[in-house]
Parts: structure tokens; sequence; C-alpha cells
């Protein structure tokens, strides 16, 4: 496991996040996970009810050479159905969870485990798994937040992913007070490059934030500003203390190789 041996080295990890396609379909899925190259250490495949489920597109991910992170999404499910699911991703190789909410429609029910019981769950069934538990930096309740994540790191998270980071200052500052709880938690940042006003709108809507003027100023100016602001952003995760890594993502579901070019360019060496 690539992505999780240099999270435990210290080393800068590169997650690249994917949708998969709505049905199985082996060579848009591999194309997706292929867009960064050999400059993606894992592959992040989320997990949607009108996709191909996350723990299935993961396997043939496997079977392509090609190291995944599976979603495991709790939101409306039963014990009993992430219990098998658990059961098929041990099956098929999988070693590396981020276990999530979901955002889907679907109620809880009594037979609903919380994150904290079904990082447990993967814990027992995949040891020396690596788990990762998410954290919303922009959350109004910073401490409502954090006293939400450390159980679920003391069930056996061993890092956390962040939503997408578009104010490094204030990401950091969150960042900050997790490592104060739990100073061995690796911390993965999400990272996406707007290109357009249009984007971030939408951007910001989905996430309820607001981004920095400074930030849209250089957005709007079009060219080669955006990409130049990306640039910079990764630039400055990669030299905190704080992060060990970066997930990186598209607005475009299936954006071409040139856009992966350019993202790859934007890197950290």
């Amino acid at each position: 496991m690539v992505f999780a041996s240099r999270l435990r080295a210290g080393k800068f990890a590169v997650a690249l996040e994917i949708t998969p396609p709505q049905r199985p379909l082996p060579e848009v899925l591999i194309r997706r996970a292929r867009l960064l190259g050999e400059r993606a250490h894992a592959i992040n495949v989320i997990q949607r009810p009108d996709r191909q489920p996350s723990v299935d597109a993961c396997g043939t991910l496997i079977g392509a050479g090609i190291e995944p992170v599976w979603h495991l999404v709790t939101r409306g499910r039963s014990r009993s159905a992430i219990a098998a699911e658990i059961a098929t991703a041990n099956a098929s190789g999988i070693r590396q969870v981020l276990c999530i909410r979901g955002d889907h429609a679907g109620g809880d029910t009594s037979e609903t485990p919380t994150l904290r019981e079904a990082i447990t769950m993967v814990a027992a069934a995949i040891p020396g798994g690596l788990i990762g538990a998410t954290l919303n930096q922009y959350a109004a309740d910073r401490e409502a937040a954090l006293r939400n994540l450390v159980p679920k790191l003391r069930a056996g998270a061993s890092y956390v992913q962040t939503q997408p980071v578009f104010d490094v200052p204030h990401a950091l500052g969150v960042v900050g007070a997790v490592l104060e709880r739990a100073p061995d938690t690796k911390v993965v940042a999400m990272a996406m490059p707007l290109l357009s006003l249009e984007v971030a709108e939408r951007i910001e809507r989905r996430l309820g934030v607001t981004l920095p003027a400074a930030a849209l100023r250089r957005i709007a100016a079009g060219g080669d500003a955006p990409w130049e602001l990306f640039r910079e952003t990764l630039a400055a995760l990669a030299d905190s203390r704080e992060i060990a890594g970066v997930a990186l993502m598209t607005f475009d579901m299936d954006p071409g190789a040139e856009v992966g070019e350019r993202i790859g360019s934007c890197l950290p060496d």
C-alpha cells in the first residue's frame, strides 16, 4: 500500500478522487483512475447511489494493479449490510477504507451504526488496514466537530481527510486543533482546481462556504491564474508540518488527459 506507507513514513502522499460510472465499465473506471498516472499513490472511489458501488469498483482497480481507497457509507444502512460489504471488501483485497456518512437520501434506523462503530468493524475485519475518517473544517461549531472526530480516531482511524481546502491558513488552524488532541493522526487535505467563477460559486453552495475574495479575483482572471492559485495551495499544504498528503478532485466527472497533465504539473516534487 504505497499511499499508506507514505503516510506512515512521513512522506507526502497523493490520492486522486474519482466517480465510478453508472454501471460496470472497467475501461471508463480505469481511465479515470489513471488520470494522474504514477503521480497518484491511491485512488479514492466515491460512493453514490446512482453509480457502480465503490466496493465493486475498488475490486476492479485492484485487478488492474491500481491501489484504491474504498468509501464506506453508513447513512441509512444496517449493521448487517455494512458487515457483509466489509467482508466483500476484505475478500477483494481492499486494505484502505474511508468511512463516511454519505450525502445520499435515506434515514437512519436503530440498526444503523455510528461511524465510530463502523470504524471498529473495519478495524476488526481488516487488521493492519488504513482507515480514515473525515473532517469538515468549515463546521460552524469547531469544538463539536472535534469532539465528534476523536472517538473515531480512538476506534481505529489513523488518518483524517478534510473538505476541499481553499483557505490554507484557516484549514491549518483547524487541523492544528486536531493534532493537539491526537498527535499521531495523519491529515490528508482535499484540494481541487477551480477554473471559473461559475464552478467556484457552485462549490460555495455545495459546501456552504464563502471563498476568500482574493481567490475569487484570481479565478475570475482566467487563463493561468486559477492554475497558479491551485499550485500555490498545493505547495502551501505540502510545506506545512500539519498536512501529510492531499486528495485531489476535479469538478468534471471525466476530465481529459490535458487536465491530468496540468494537475500533475502543479504537484510539488
